[in-house]
């Protein structure tokens, strides 16, 4: 049966049409051919420079930001869609997103590290900032995957020379698996997750799925193939997230808006599609 997915990154995507392009071909190639999927960024002029990661850094900042995908998650479901995709590499905010919604949501660091557990026992993260790596263990810490969990690591490569890349890949490629091989020599690390989605997108773009004998995980088709998985346990056998508990407790939709509109973000909701 056909579904509707709402794939929410943290990127502009008008401001990067070749990885819009490469993201919308891979994602074709990976969801069945009745699912269609929806592709939302951030609002334009959400951040002072070209790419996230210079804001997101700034954990007050990151927080204030991440308002936006929760206001997408609550537009989603009102506006008729079967899931929400968190296409990015953070679990900030995704409790919060899932007890705010009945819809299914599936996160990108979430499904990636799990499936990585399935091929080996040590999985490492390649990133463009590095820095960010205590967040992504905090998270990994608070649904049990911690231990499993070599570190994260430089990728040895800007994210401007991922999207300038795509038209000449072999030096990126190069670097990448340079990067992985020194990281498993000095962790352990047994399996590798893309960090950021440009990555995951180039990277399986061309085809670099296994760098000698250790696999390369693509997130996105993980999260994809979850996502699509949680709508058919939904409408097969009526499983939805748990209610129990005050962590899980969801609030009245109604209330939600009103609360946005107290505190002057109802601006903001309407641009992304979640007050009318």
């Amino acid at each position: 049966m056909a579904m509707k997915i709402w794939h929410q990154g943290l990127v502009i995507f008008e401001d990067l049409p070749e990885y819009a392009a490469a993201t919308k071909k891979h994602l074709a190639s990976v969801v069945r051919p009745d699912t269609d999927i929806v592709m939302h960024g951030i609002l334009k002029g959400t951040y002072a420079t070209d790419y996230p990661i210079d804001e997101l850094q700034f954990r007050p900042l990151a927080l204030m930001h991440r308002a936006q995908p929760m206001a997408a998650a609550y537009a989603a479901e009102q506006q008729g869609y079967d899931a929400f995709v968190m296409s990015y590499l953070s679990g900030v905010m995704l409790p919060e997103i899932r007890s705010l919604v009945d819809i299914p949501v599936a996160n990108y660091l979430e499904a990636a590290a799990h499936l990585a557990t399935m091929y080996g026992y040590r999985f490492g993260i390649t990133r463009f900032a590095p820095q960010l790596g205590n967040e992504i263990k905090d998270f990994l810490d608070s649904i049990g995957l911690g231990a499993c969990f070599a570190g994260t690591v430089a990728s040895g490569y800007s994210y401007k020379e991922i999207f300038g890349g795509f038209a000449t890949p072999d030096a990126v490629i190069s670097r990448f698996k340079e990067t992985v091989r020194d990281f498993s020599k000095n962790t352990g690390c047994d399996v590798i997750i893309p960090g950021e989605m440009p990555q995951n997108v180039f990277l399986t773009t061309n085809g670099v799925h296994r760098v000698d004998d250790i696999p390369v995980i693509d997130g996105i088709a993980a999260t994809y193939k979850l996502a699509e998985m949680m709508v058919d346990m939904k409408r097969q056998f009526g499983l939805t997230r748990s209610r129990h508990g005050q962590k899980n407790w969801r609030p009245p939709p109604a209330r939600v808006a009103d609360v946005m509109r107290f505190y002057g973000m109802d601006k903001a909701w309407k641009a992304i599609g979640a007050l009318e």
